[in-house]
């Protein structure tokens, strides 16, 4: 079976990136803000108008400017690592309808015609499966985009024989975009990493 494990480290990560982008985002309304470049230095014991409302914000003000919250975004990462590591692993005699049955709950609405052209007409797609791997395991390494109706996540994917070790198989990255959807998240496309981003969502 698939190793799902490791939800906190996704965690982590995610938390990570979204603590860098709330940095980045306290940075840039400083560097905005009218005079903050020259002009003549306010009277001590006193603050610009301009400064105490653009710049003088929490964590939490700069965070109501991303489109998810923190959850959110974790609960979009645990759904790009799950689908990728359930639409690599291999079942002993699972047919192709149970293997899309099985993925389905995962895909978006848009993308499900896409995966179901995969598995059922080329149920091999996408990796040149050997006997030997039976199960995967995954893991978000980043995030690469965080748009008004998407998340791009990277995940890392590893291809595990029975025994548990790699068999002398390298890792595979891909960009997974994850869509918001009836309450949750599911993937919308993905594609090799090293391609670039796919099916960005609007």
């Amino acid at each position: 079976m698939s190793d799902f494990g490791g939800g906190s480290r996704e965690k982590t990560i995610v938390f990570g990136i979204v603590a860098v982008l709330v940095v980045a985002l306290v940075f840039l309304g400083f560097q905005l803000l009218p005079g903050s470049d020259d002009g003549p230095a306010s009277e001590p014991g006193t603050a610009a108008p301009e400064a105490l409302g653009a710049g003088g914000g929490s964590v939490d003000d700069v965070m109501s400017l991303l489109p998810y919250s923190e959850a959110e975004l974790a609960t979009g990462a645990e759904v790009a690592r799950d689908f990728m590591a359930a639409y690599h692993e291999v079942v002993p005699d699972e047919s192709a309808q149970e293997r899309l049955d099985r993925l389905s709950p995962m895909l978006s609405e848009e993308f499900f015609g896409t995966v179901e052209n995969l598995v059922l007409t080329t149920p091999n797609s996408a990796v040149d499966r050997d006997p030997q791997r039976t199960s995967t395991s995954a893991e978000v390494t980043g995030i690469r985009n965080i748009g008004a109706g998407s998340v791009i996540y990277e995940v890392r994917v590893r291809f595990l024989t029975d025994t548990g070790d790699d068999g002398g198989n390298d890792p595979v990255s891909y960009a997974v975009t994850t869509v918001p959807e009836d309450g949750g998240w599911t993937v919308y496309a993905f594609q090799d990493a090293a391609i670039g981003n796919d099916g960005e969502a609007a």
